[in-house]
């Protein structure tokens, strides 16, 4: 039996035993992401690694090592690895049942390579390469703005609307479909969007993920994900879907050694986040970590702002009556990204492909959420970096903490 992106019991028993095998291969893609053929051989697997972490934009990168002593793979016009081409990398696990279990890591997009000694060492980034500029592809040439003056626009529409926009060359910068939250396909645009030139489409993906407090990212099967973040109540949103995985005591899967904590000493427990309107009416909210559990909370080291420490958002229409709750909702999200900056963990486990950032796990008998995976694909093994939940701020009400 073949799973496709699938976790069962014995899928995660078998991972915790002491013989297991993981393996990668390639998929190479069309423009409008058909498979057209299959690299599992040539895949060197004394090197290489997939980084993950969290945040709007870019999320995946990846370096990977082939054999090419034929030159089958060299990058050119007809290669697998040229300008624009896409690939999907997929992880593999076969169990001694003989079930095997296929598990997405991502679609990407070459940026560079290196060919020396009968080896291609390639370079490649997700789909949000083709929107923020980094492959430089979708660049503004004139002066480009929304009118909303004449009719209503809704958020959804120009979001499919801006990846459906011509490459140049006849194709779409991204024929995907993407997965967008409903509520934004009902959702109007409230105020105007301009690009200068020299600026890239796909900054109106970005801007609206700011402008509607939502997150935009693409997933491990390479769909472009536009949803609405949680605020106040992220910590027990990150608990909702249940964990990916459970560590035990004396776990077989993690690796040996100490957690190691990250201390920079620049945590952030206060955003300030403002905005006003052609009217001149302000808004702000300030977030402020008050949860008592939390190391970084403001009555602990006292008042820690962003640098700098306002930031402002458009409101657009002067007649919207929501505008001190946006600021709030993208105030209290900012302050939970930063706090987890400031109080992640990091320890190493064997490589468990269903894992993901945003995700919830169970370690040393507490929540954590994970904000960067580093895969080593050389030793099979990946670096976690975590947050405890119950470090982050939440509206959580604490007895005598006032």
């Amino acid at each position: 039996m073949v799973y496709i992106d699938r976790v069962t019991a014995e899928y995660e028993n078998s991972l915790r035993g002491a013989e297991h095998e993981i393996n990668l291969y390639i998929m190479p893609l069309d423009h409008w992401e058909n498979a057209v053929a299959e690299i599992k051989a040539d895949i060197i697997r004394d090197s290489g690694n997939i980084t993950i972490a969290k945040g709007n934009g870019s999320r995946r990168s990846l370096g990977l090592t082939l054999a090419n002593a034929a030159g089958q793979y060299t990058p050119d016009k007809n290669s697998y690895f040229w300008y624009n081409r896409k690939f999907k990398i997929i992880a593999e696990y076969i169990l001694p049942s003989g079930d095997a279990y296929k598990f997405s890591q991502g679609v990407y997009i070459i940026k560079s390579s290196n060919e020396a000694n009968g080896r291609l060492k390639i370079s490649a980034i997700d789909k949000f390469g083709n929107l923020n500029g980094e492959n430089k592809v979708g660049a503004v040439v004139q002066p480009f703005t929304t009118d909303i003056s004449a009719g209503t626009i809704y958020v959804g529409d120009l979001i499919r609307e801006t990846l459906l926009r011509d490459m140049g060359n006849g194709y779409p910068i991204d024929p995907v479909a993407p997965l967008i939250d409903p509520y934004f396909d009902s959702e109007p645009l409230y105020a105007d969007i301009t690009l200068s030139s020299g600026q890239y489409y796909g900054q109106i993906i970005s801007q609206l993920a700011d402008m509607y407090g939502a997150d935009t990212y693409y997933d491990a099967a390479g769909h472009l994900i536009f949803k609405r973040k949680p605020t106040y109540s992220q910590p027990a949103w990150f608990m909702h879907l249940g964990y990916v995985w459970r560590y035990k005591d004396a776990d077989e899967t993690i690796i040996a050694g100490t957690p190691q904590a990250e201390h920079l000493f620049d945590g952030v427990n206060c955003v300030t986040v403002a905005t006003d309107n052609a009217d001149g009416v302000v808004y702000s909210y300030t977030a402020k970590n008050q949860n008592a559990e939390s190391p970084v909370n403001v009555k602990a080291i006292g008042e820690r702002f962003l640098s700098p420490p306002i930031r402002y958002i458009s409101l657009g229409d002067a007649t919207r009556e929501d505008g001190q709750e946006k600021c709030k909702q993208y105030a209290e999200y900012l302050l939970t990204e930063k706090t987890r900056d400031s109080v992640s963990e990091t320890f190493q486990s064997i490589y468990i492909p269903h894992f993901d950032v945003d995700k919830a796990i169970r370690f040393r008998e507490e929540d954590y959420v994970i904000d960067k995976l580093n895969i080593n694909l050389t030793n099979r093994r990946m670096e976690l970096k975590a947050s405890n939940v119950a470090f982050l701020p939440s509206n959580w009400s604490v007895e005598s903490y006032e």
